[in-house]
């Protein structure tokens, strides 16, 4: 394995256990702590779209702006493209999750980032097992 597709296999591991955590809190937390569900939702988007980037690139680009990390990809494979709603809602909950609520978060919006998160790492999977990374 060279340093590259290290560097993939550590980005997607990342983006899988920040995803396997919300996922987790979702089942089994009462109240379910939405906002910080919402934030690995948007942390494991972001890492997942830094792995393709970084496949691709060999770079990385410093940024928690999804919609930044999506034209990039868009660059390669204009399908990333089907992800833009959902990046530019996941995206806020870099931000809006850390402090004392200046918007409400509701279950539907917990449930929405679970899915588009669900859906991006899936795709984003696949696109690198087209590239030939082998995800450990």
């Amino acid at each position: 394995m060279n340093t590259g597709e290290r560097d993939v296999n550590e980005w997607v591991r990342y983006a899988q256990t920040d995803y396997d955590c919300a996922r987790k809190m979702a089942e089994m937390f009462h109240p379910t702590p939405i906002e910080i569900i919402c934030y690995h939702c948007q942390q494991s988007a972001e890492k997942i779209l830094k792995a393709y980037v970084i496949a691709k690139e060999n770079t990385l680009t410093k940024t928690h702006d999804l919609n930044i990390l999506l034209e990039q990809c868009k660059q390669y494979s204009p399908d990333f493209d089907k992800y833009a709603k959902a990046c530019i809602t996941l995206t806020a909950y870099a931000v809006i999750t850390r402090y004392p609520p200046q918007k409400e978060i509701t279950e539907q919006h917990m449930k929405s980032a679970l899915k588009d998160t669900r859906e991006i790492l899936e795709f984003t999977l696949s696109k690198l097992a087209e590239l030939g990374f082998e995800i450990k």
